[in-house]
């Protein structure tokens, strides 16, 4: 074949491959420098390796705002997913450690883009050393009435201890666990058995989580009977009628409370008159009561009556 045979033969190859070229640097500079833009996303942050002895009481945050430029259509991708970034916390120490979130560290994870800004780009984080202490239960007696009103006796606590796990600065504050334990009036005269959860402090676990209490209320509760006025719960309660206009009830209170006045009296009676009364139809009605704490309605009247005036109204 001769030298000119063979160039011919050759230079269709040559073009085809100059063509390749040409298309695969047109493409590249489409993708990778002509329809580059700058886009910002919200990276949700999780710590992985915390050191099992320190727990952290101050400085992380969740989140960090993240600036990136690269491909349009690459963006436009990751526009719709979660991103999430996991940050190294092995390296900090008991006290103040800054972590850094900048750009160099953050590029690592994102390099098909390019890693404008990171904010904020650090973040300050304490620690402190995880401890553990035994601290007495410190119950505390109350209740809905006034003080006095109820004696309590016999306060058991089982266990009487817990332990408590949480930043040593914490629990160095630390000398006993308040139980607020509400008693019930109506229990009085009662030993009484319930189990209670405990609260603790913030960053702050507690083992059990719950402890049974036992007392007794040796203060005791009387019966007796008062006489209450009805009120008409109405807009014009002068256009009505009630018989009888009072009410002798059977209560009973705690015995601290027996000659409260102001306790007895807290007992409201009320009567609602039905929707389909009619003017001069005597007709029986429903009774409300408002009790107050600690006291028990023993017996109630049989039947209460209202009339609606005939000329109400007018």
């Amino acid at each position: 074949m001769s030298f000119s045979s063979r160039k011919k033969s050759i230079l269709p190859h040559i073009i085809s491959l100059l063509v390749s070229v040409v298309i695969a640097t047109a493409m590249w500079y489409t993708v990778s420098v002509r329809d580059r833009i700058e886009a910002q996303f919200e990276v949700n942050i999780n710590y992985v390796g915390i050191p099992k002895n320190l727990i952290v009481t101050d400085g992380l945050i969740n989140k960090v705002t993240v600036r990136m430029r690269g491909p349009q259509t690459l963006l436009r991708g990751i526009a719709n997913q979660r991103l999430n970034q996991k940050i190294d916390l092995s390296m900090i120490k008991k006290g103040v450690t800054i972590v850094p979130l900048n750009t160099e560290h953050m590029a690592a994870y994102y390099r098909a883009f390019e890693v404008l800004d990171v904010q904020p780009p650090r973040i300050v984080v304490n620690a402190d050393v995880v401890v553990e202490r035994s601290v007495p239960i410190q119950p505390i007696i109350t209740s809905s009435l006034r003080s006095g009103a109820l004696t309590v006796e016999n306060v058991v606590v089982t266990p009487p201890q817990v332990i408590l796990t949480g930043p040593e600065s914490v629990l160095s504050e630390i000398s006993s666990l308040r139980l607020p334990v509400i008693v019930d009036p109506k229990a009085a005269g009662m030993s009484v058995d319930q189990t209670l959860p405990l609260d603790s402090p913030g960053l702050v676990t507690v083992n059990p989580k719950s402890v049974r209490v036992s007392y007794t209320i040796t203060s005791g509760r009387i019966s007796l009977e008062r006489k209450y006025r009805i009120q008409v719960t109405s807009e014009k309660p002068s256009d009505y009628v009630v018989e009888p206009r009072e009410i002798q009830l059977k209560v009973e209170v705690p015995e601290a409370l027996v000659k409260s006045s102001s306790y007895l009296s807290s007992l409201k009676v009320s009567a609602i008159p039905p929707v389909d009364i009619k003017p001069g139809v005597r007709t029986e009605v429903d009774l409300h009561y408002r009790i107050p704490d600690g006291m028990t309605l023993i017996e109630r009247p049989e039947r209460v009556f209202m009339t609606l005036k005939e000329h109400a109204g007018k």
